[in-house]
């Protein structure tokens, strides 16, 4: 399909959705876009979108939706609510979900949009705000496979490496699990850092050992910008990693998975959240961990 002839809809422009939608524009889609802030739709209207005043009103004639939202609940509602997608959306469209969200909100959306004849895909992101900006995000997409071939051009605006991994459900559930291990990283990071901190050990022998060795990491890379570079722009929000690790233990649950690791580190997001770094970088863990031992995270 063309891409002048396909039209796009983008619902939340948070962190991620915003790099997302203009990444949409750049590869020359006819964008209409809502945001519960009304003022962030104002900079991608500036650069060609079509502000939308409903979710409903985004949905009417496009042919694709992409969603990014926070959780369930904001997926929940501005799918279904009075001037919710599932109001506007065509027949034979594909509703994009680019969320994390549980397994279970996924199969409930699925259902009650194939009630409507429109189709649905969980396309859950890795990456950063700037991997978005750059189109290099992964996505890892849960869905039936026909809907994936018709949906993989607008996936390619924004994502490099696209991964599908099966039925609706899959492609959440294994978001949910790479959150879990990027959280372990983030708090055995902290711990290494701390130990060696308060032991004497420079910052810089520190980040010298790990980047040459078989622990160097992109995620770790970040952590230590994350220090040098105190007071950015976040790459993701503390508050949702905690929503992820409550979505990781939820599922563990219902699986019957014994997940101990998983538990500590809710613990100790759901600290640094209550401590007021909820609005703050995931990296926020690592200021927990430094007031804990006693020893400056930076300086």
């Amino acid at each position: 399909m063309a891409k002048k002839r396909t039209k796009v809809g983008f619902v939340g422009l948070g962190v991620m959705g915003t790099p997302m939608a203009e990444c949409l524009l750049r590869a020359g889609y006819p964008l209409s876009v809502w945001n519960r802030t009304a003022e962030k739709m104002e900079p991608l209207a500036a650069a060609g979108a079509k502000k939308a005043v409903s979710p409903e009103a985004v949905a009417k004639g496009a042919d694709f939706v992409v969603v990014m939202v926070s959780d369930d609940a904001a997926l929940d509602s501005v799918l279904f609510s009075e001037e919710g997608l599932s109001r506007g959306m065509k027949r034979s469209s594909v509703l994009v979900n680019c969320s994390t969200t549980s397994p279970t909100m996924s199969w409930r959306a699925a259902t009650a949009l194939r009630s409507l004849k429109v189709h649905y895909l969980e396309a859950p992101v890795m990456g950063s705000a700037a991997a978005a900006q750059e189109a290099r995000l992964q996505m890892l997409v849960g869905g039936h496979r026909d809907d994936f071939a018709k949906a993989k051009p607008i996936l390619e605006a924004f994502g490099k490496e696209i991964h599908y991994v099966g039925d609706v459900g899959k492609g959440a559930t294994m978001k949910i699990a790479c959150c879990l291990m990027v959280a372990a990283m983030v708090q055995a990071f902290g711990e290494c850092f701390v130990l060696a901190r308060k032991a004497g050990i420079p910052f810089e022998t520190m980040m010298e050992v790990l980047h040459a060795g078989p622990l160097d990491s992109p995620l770790y890379r970040a952590a230590e910008q994350a220090i040098v570079n105190a007071g950015g722009r976040p790459t993701f929000l503390l508050k949702h990693m905690q929503k992820d690790l409550n979505l990781a233990t939820d599922l563990a649950r219902q699986l019957d998975v014994p997940l101990p690791l998983a538990s500590q580190l809710r613990q100790m997001l759901t600290t640094a959240k209550n401590l007021g770094k909820g609005n703050e970088d995931y990296t926020a863990m690592l200021d927990v961990m430094a007031a804990w031992s006693g020893v400056a995270l930076r300086g």
